[in-house]
């Protein structure tokens, strides 16, 4: 005889209809098996593979399009020198690009370099941005974890995107092995100034509750340590002059003593999303307006 639980959830599973656009519509108790069939649909819906690299993709999404990136300005003066930082490549990349941050004299620095930003707390609504022309992609690379307002990147995307305009989220990955590991240890070794961890439930709820869908999901592949010879040899040379780069933290429990962070993550299959598919570094997410009207 089969468990009254697993019953019920086959039974909301046969009878669920893909018509809805929140789960309460179905559902008045968010642990009901009718509201988890929604939302685990949805989240089958978003699925996609590993990609290689967030930046890569982010870049290739903005390419000939009008973008507004949200928290634009880097930690430090000497990283926006760099040309892997992704506002620099987006704005290259992009038809057009506005930048909009909190900090006042990193967005100063950004116009000495000749960038087109807006020092702007979007907490307080689109502000100058009200008259802007509808935008194709909003940014928020690498943000949400540091933002008290959950609400602003969702209300922002409602207020500016065009119809058919994306907001697209990079942020930690929850499920990434050596997170997961360093959490369960109680390590200290993440950027001090996060605050949360987004995970695709928790992105595709706030999405429908702006009137907004989640439509693409991923991580990042974890990455393989070459085997070619010069990269072995190079390697070994940075690990017997100690300088090889480590991701460290501090104990919280037990002898107070740093401690090296992770170690090499499983790989996805190569035949399709299986087990193991979200082990990489970094969550990236596709938000879009839904079809229907709000």
């Amino acid at each position: 005889m089969k468990n009254v639980v697993f019953k019920s959830f086959s039974q909301a599973l046969a009878e669920a209809e893909a018509v809805p656009r929140r789960w309460s519509e179905v559902a008045e108790d968010p642990n009901d098996p009718r509201a988890l069939v929604w939302r685990a649909r949805t989240l089958r819906a978003a699925w996609r593979e590993p990609i290689p690299d967030r930046s890569e993709f982010v870049v290739a999404r903005c390419a000939g399009r009008r973008v507004l990136d949200i928290g634009c300005v880097a930690h430090d003066v000497e990283r926006m020198k760099s040309p892997q930082w992704l506002h620099s490549r987006v704005a290259v990349a992009a038809s057009s690009c506005v930048g909009v941050d909190v900090l006042p004299e990193g967005v100063a620095q950004m116009r000495k370099a000749g960038y087109d930003v807006i020092a702007h707390d979007l907490t307080r609504g689109p502000g100058p941005l009200a008259n802007a022309d509808p935008f194709d992609v909003i940014v928020a690379g690498e943000l949400i974890e540091h933002v008290p307002s959950l609400d602003m990147l969702f209300t922002a995307a409602c207020d500016l995107l065009a119809p058919d305009g994306e907001l697209i989220i990079t942020t930690p990955n929850p499920w990434a092995p050596h997170r997961v590991a360093a959490g369960q240890r109680g390590d200290c070794w993440e950027n001090v100034d996060h605050i949360l961890f987004a995970f695709p439930s928790g992105i595709a709820e706030l999405a429908e509750r702006h009137g907004l869908v989640l439509r693409e999901a991923m991580t990042t592949r974890p990455e393989a340590p070459s085997r070619r010879p010069m990269e072995l040899a190079r390697r070994l040379r940075r690990r017997l002059r100690g300088t090889a780069w480590m991701q460290m933290g501090y104990r919280t429990r037990g002898t107070e003593v740093p401690v090296r962070i992770g170690g090499s993550a499983p790989r996805p299959s190569s035949r399709g999303l299986r087990h193991g598919a979200f082990v990489g570094e970094t969550f990236v997410y596709v938000v879009r307006r839904t079809a229907v009207p709000t």
